[in-house]
């Protein structure tokens, strides 16, 4: 028996014919759906939308069991219900609405999109809303033992249960030492706790595959609420940093029927939905592919065209340029030299560093080369990474302070660092006729690490005059102090002899006095990692050991000294307002002060 669904535009009903009469099963099925029997025209009318029919009549299968044919109408009419939710527009209009406000607001959103069977209540958690949403569901909401089995296989619970599961009684962590019999034992189990203990639905992990207990059509439904209940909030929170900051916390919670008992089977209809999911499945799967593959092959034609393209710009730069070293007398120093952080692909990418975050810079051009025309130079200027044979060995960061002699630069602290002069040394500058156009320092590279692009403000002068004179100017500064090891330095500390510590205590960061008194004992110790030496000191009755290692900021001065005056050791803002000066500020101060007295440090571990 066949059958045919049109529509009656006329009357907006839904008109259904038969090639012969229908068995009672179907007519039961019909008559649950609000259709009634013509007897003029010879056809069933009614206002249920065609596809609710269809899978309707598709779930009988025009078989002759009445119930089974109620049972799929239900389903049918739930699944067209859950079809029809309306989540357009979602997030529109966020309301400012709190605790039962909000609940409230969600509550008539979920109606007004077509959602039934839910339950929306709030609470406070802190200082955020809490809100939970119940969805009572049927017995027809969930999957048959068969068909979880389908959705989740034996071979997906033995690999899962290796982390351990709950059979319904118990945790079960040693599935492995079981004979298969007693694996399948403790699967069905499992199966049948997943099915009559769905709680809630995972709001953070709700995919498809994660919720194998539920009908398709009631996880939809499930995952509309979701999207609907959620839709106004906000989630700044840092894991990482144990940083919590939502709009509210939501929660979907499933109210199951009571005394529910799991199906074994599968009906016929259930079995071609499910083939069905799993065919619609392997065709996205399958059209994902294809599309991969495709995409696929465009990106290798597209490499392959910009490697061939590559190689064709290459030969036109190398057969674009001159190249000269250029001797001494004719070597460059610009300064005003304008770049970004480095790296750039293109002079376009340069261009958009200098506009955002510009670095000058100053540099000594050894190497000159010319470019005989404009397109060439900015041919070139989209490969800055590429390697070219004129850029290869150059570059480099040099200073010409006299005080570096003997001394590796990355020995200096930051304060030292910031007294030097430094420059990029054998650098490459790009000519178009005569023009600087940019400057290259590939710190010895092959390609442009850092490339820089002269500005109005950029002067060029004689590299040697320059050098000559940066040097000069070196010899006026103090030279770099970097302290004997502590060992070595306390050495000097004589038994009996009256000292004063200046040390940072490591915890009030304004507190650098570190005692005064007769020097009982020197020895070398170890406080926690670090090694160094503990000097004992005696002040009236009161013993004291004060610890000192290298790279921690220390003087020792002979003798029982004055407290240092307030002048020194406050920055006063006004009369009656003041800033006590941290260590590293008042350590140059209590040298300046004491050296102007004729005073020197036994003990003086600040690098400067």
């Amino acid at each position: 028996m066949t059958y045919s669904i049109t529509a009656n535009e006329t009357f907006n009903s839904t008109e259904i014919t038969f090639t012969e009469k229908p068995a009672e099963a179907i007519r039961e099925a019909l008559k649950s759906l609000g259709f009634r029997w013509h007897k003029v025209r010879g056809l069933w009318y009614g206002y249920q939308d065609a596809e609710t029919v269809r899978k309707a009549l598709e779930g009988v299968d025009m078989g002759e069991d009445i119930a089974e044919a109620k049972e799929a109408i239900k389903k049918a009419q739930k699944a067209s219900k859950a079809a029809k939710i309306n989540l357009d527009g979602l997030g529109e209009n966020r309301p400012s609405l709190y605790g039962a406000e909000l609940a409230k607001a969600i509550r008539e959103d979920l109606k007004r999109r077509g959602v039934d069977g839910c339950t929306v209540r709030a609470n406070r958690s802190g200082y955020t809303t809490s809100i939970t949403v119940t969805i009572k569901a049927s017995e027809a909401d969930f999957v048959s033992l068969e068909e979880l089995k389908e959705r989740y296989p034996f071979g997906f619970f033995r690999c899962d249960a290796e982390r351990g599961f709950y059979d319904g009684s118990k945790w079960v962590y040693n599935l492995h030492e079981m004979s298969e019999a007693e694996q399948l034992d403790e699967y069905n189990k499992h199966l049948n706790y997943l099915l009559t203990n769905v709680r809630g639905f995972a709001i953070y992990h709700h995919e498809r595959k994660d919720c194998n207990e539920l009908t398709t059509a009631f996880y939809n439904k499930c995952l509309a609420v979701f999207r609907i209940a959620d839709q106004w909030n906000y989630d700044n929170s840092d894991i990482m940093t144990d940083y919590f900051d939502v709009g509210y916390y939501l929660d979907i919670d499933i109210k199951q029927p009571e005394g529910f008992t799991p199906r074994e089977n599968m009906t016929e209809a259930e079995k071609a939905a499910y083939q069905a999911e799993k065919d619609a499945e392997a065709a996205e799967e399958e059209r994902w592919l294809a599309e991969y593959q495709r995409q696929q092959i465009e990106a290798e034609e597209a490499a392959a065209a910009y490697q061939a393209q590559r190689a064709a710009d290459r030969e036109k730069i190398a057969a674009a340029v001159t190249v000269q070293d250029l001797p001494e007398a004719e070597q460059l120093y610009l300064s005003g030299l304008v770049g970004g952080i480095g790296k750039e692909c293109n002079l376009a990418e340069l261009a958009e560093e200098i506009e955002s975050n510009p670095h000058t810079a100053e540099a000594v051009i050894t190497r000159r080369v010319d470019f005989d025309s404009e397109e060439a130079f900015e041919l070139f200027g989209l490969y800055l990474l590429d390697d070219f044979d004129f850029l290869a060995g150059k570059g480099g960061t040099a200073s010409e302070d006299i005080r570096l002699d003997g001394v590796d630069f990355y020995q200096l602290n930051e304060e030292q660092r910031e007294s030097v002069k430094t420059f990029m040394c054998d650098c490459v500058g790009f000519y178009v006729h005569g023009v600087l156009k940019a400057v290259s320092n590939p710190e010895g590279y092959n390609y442009s690490r850092y490339t820089y692009r002269p500005t109005e403000a950029t002067t060029a002068t004689a590299a040697a005059e320059e050098l000559d004179r940066q040097r000069k100017d070196s010899e006026g500064k103090p030279a770099f102090y970097f302290p004997k090891p502590i060992e070595e330095q306390a050495a000097a500390l004589k038994i009996g002899q009256s000292v004063t510590i200046y040390q940072g205590d490591g915890w009030i960061l304004n507190n650098i006095y570190g005692g005064a008194g007769v020097v009982l004992d020197v020895s070398v110790g170890t406080w926690a990692q670090y090694s160094g030496v503990y000097i004992t000191l005696a002040d009236g009755r009161k013993v004291n050991k004060v610890f000192m290692r290298d790279h921690k900021d220390a003087l020792v001065y002979d003798g029982i000294l004055p407290a240092l005056p307030d002048s020194l050791t406050r920055r006063y803002i006004s009369d009656n307002m003041y800033e006590v000066l941290n260590a590293s500020e008042l350590f140059p101060l209590i040298l300046d002060y004491y050296g102007a007295q004729g005073k020197q440090p036994i003990i003086d571990t600040i690098q400067r």
